[in-house]
């Protein structure tokens, strides 16, 4: 990682200039014994380190010492030991953090008693006598006039109206009998509300109370609020007096940078004589039509299409991977093409059936070879770079899902050989053709919607099979030499990381059955490949960004260590 010369003084924390958050990695731990939870702990987090050891280091390890950020800050540190201190909690962002000033570790090494204040209530109180209320006598001021106004007062006579029964009709036996309310045009009786002619009162005086504010309107959006800051803007030109301009002109320094930079203006000045530095090249890109054979062809043509009446139609394109080992074989995820908005009020719709992934080979474009069931509209789904058979996906609400298709593998290659040109049509492309229905295959466990995302999950990656990432975030070798960790990130400004090898459960006593067990007992054909990672699935590490600008293929780099 490239480390500026200079400190970064954002790195301060807010409202603390004296607190630096600082990263420091094993080797600078053991080098100076601050080790976390075994040098220092959370019931002990301080550490005096010496101010020349740590100038010794820099010198030493040059740019590769953690505390090469702040080396003039320490260069110009008054006291002779730097406090460094322990902060479990990621109060300030990072492991830990030192103190810049001599006054702020004295503060903090030796935090003022609090004073006893109860002494200065101590005195003498006064005692407080009550004094019953005088009565005085009521003036009139004409309220009494405005209250009989306003009170309601009836002015219209009560009716009256009596209901009775005829007295055989009493006690006299019911009849019921079934009546589909449907098909009988009686069945259902509708009383909407009607305005009545003869009745209607005309209001002649209404009291309102009115107050002049100004208009409001409440509006959302999806942007995000940058981080605020002091922006000024120039709207008078400031021009040199007739000195400063004598001043400058004469200089030597003037005259130097002027001579340094004249062959490259001259350089570029030719440039833009040879060649139009606005010229449109993408607009050139297509041949000229002139000529006897007219327009030239400069589109792309279709090679081959895959269409599916029932899983294809009226959804949207979502992600599409080649198969990596497979030739010829290539999987597609699709989605409702709904809005936000729509598919919030259809989400009780949505939940009865989800557009699942589709492979499709070139043999045949018109019968998929393979569905993958889905918890949800995917998003995007990758294949493992070590294994093939395990496919991971993002779903719409913020899950990943994982699917083992080992057991189907020798159908997809069968299904390839199809377009071979051989005579003998493969027994899967006959089953396909006969049933109709390519073979569903149910996902082997989805991760834990309460501690995933919050958003769609827009992208999805695998880490290389060389390295690991452990809670800390450290970076080391992976020995197993197979990809067990991938990254996913969302629109909510988080990148989760996730291992294939969770903690499982604890075992049940004796004669009780999980619910895993029980669902795959259901379920046959769901593979228990990742069974103990289903419905409990947490990501391993989080991270909270300002910006989703990069896509994962950087975050990769970035947690490797060769993002600049």
């Amino acid at each position: 990682v490239k480390k500026e010369e200079e400190p970064d003084l954002s790195m301060a924390s807010m409202g603390h200039p004296e607190i630096f958050p600082l990263v420091l990695t094993e080797k600078t731990q053991e080098i100076f014994n601050c080790r976390a939870d075994v040098d220092i702990t959370a019931e002990n987090p301080y550490k005096l380190v010496n101010k020349e050891d740590i100038i010794n280091d820099m010198k030493t390890r040059a740019a590769i010492s953690d505390f090469h950020p702040f080396k003039k800050i320490i260069l110009d540190y008054p006291g002779e030991e730097l406090l460094v201190v322990f902060d479990r909690e990621l109060t300030y962002g990072q492991l830990f953090y030192f103190v810049a000033t001599e006054e702020a570790k004295e503060a903090i090494l030796n935090p003022p008693e609090e004073e006893d204040d109860e002494g200065e209530f101590e005195g003498v109180q006064e005692e407080h006598v009550y004094r019953p209320p005088v009565q005085k006598p009521w003036v009139s001021l004409g309220s009494e006039k405005e209250i009989e106004e306003e009170s309601v007062k009836e002015t219209t006579r009560k009716i009256k109206y009596k209901i009775s029964r005829l007295h055989k009709e009493f006690g006299a036996r019911i009849k019921f009998h079934c009546r589909n309310a449907s098909t009988d045009k009686h069945g259902y009786v509708e009383c909407t509300s009607y305005q009545d002619k003869h009745f209607t009162i005309r209001q002649l005086e209404k009291h309102t109370g009115t107050q002049v504010v100004p208009q409001e309107r409440e509006a959302g959006t999806q942007t995000r609020w940058p981080y605020p800051k002091n922006a000024t803007t120039q709207y008078y030109p400031r021009t040199f007096s007739e000195e400063e301009r004598e001043k400058y002109l004469s200089s030597e320094v003037l005259k130097d940078f002027i001579n340094s930079v004249a062959l490259q203006v001259e350089v570029a000045l030719q440039q833009n004589e040879i060649m139009n530095v606005f010229f449109d090249d993408w607009k050139a890109l297509a041949e000229d039509e002139s000529g006897f054979a007219g327009k030239s062809d400069v589109f792309l043509k279709e090679y081959q299409s895959f269409t599916d009446l029932h899983y294809l139609k009226d959804r949207t394109v979502s992600c599409i991977c080649w198969h990596p080992t497979i030739f010829g074989i290539i999987a597609v995820a699709v989605t409702e093409r709904l809005s936000y908005e729509e598919r919030v009020q259809h989400s009780g719709k949505l939940l009865l059936w989800k557009a699942p992934i589709l492979f499709w080979s070139f043999a045949d474009p018109i019968h998929p070879q393979l569905m993958l069931e889905c918890p949800e509209d995917i998003y995007c789904f990758e294949f493992s770079p070590s294994n093939p058979n395990i496919i991971a996906g993002g779903c719409m609400n913020g899950q990943v899902v994982l699917w083992d298709i080992s057991e189907y593998e020798e159908r997809l290659q069968n299904a390839k050989s199809g377009g071979s040109g051989s005579t003998k049509t493969p027994s899967f492309i006959l089953e396909q053709q006969v049933a109709k229905e390519p073979h569903l295959v149910r996902y082997c466990a989805v991760s834990s919607i309460e501690y995933g995302h919050k958003s769609v999950i827009t992208d999805i990656h695998w880490l290389p099979e060389l390295f690991e990432l452990n809670r800390m975030g450290t970076i080391f070798e992976n020995r197993a030499g197979v990809c067990i960790q991938l990254v996913t990130c969302s629109p909510d400004c988080t990148i989760y990381f996730w291992d294939l090898r969770a903690h499982r459960l604890p075992l049940q006593p004796s004669g009780e059955k999980k619910k895993e067990d029980k669902l795959v007992t259901a379920l046959p054909d769901v593979p228990t490949t990742f069974k103990h990672l289903d419905l409990t699935w947490r990501p391993l590490i989080k991270t909270i960004i300002l910006s989703l600008s990069f896509n994962l293929k950087s975050a990769v780099y970035w947690a490797k260590g060769e993002t600049k």
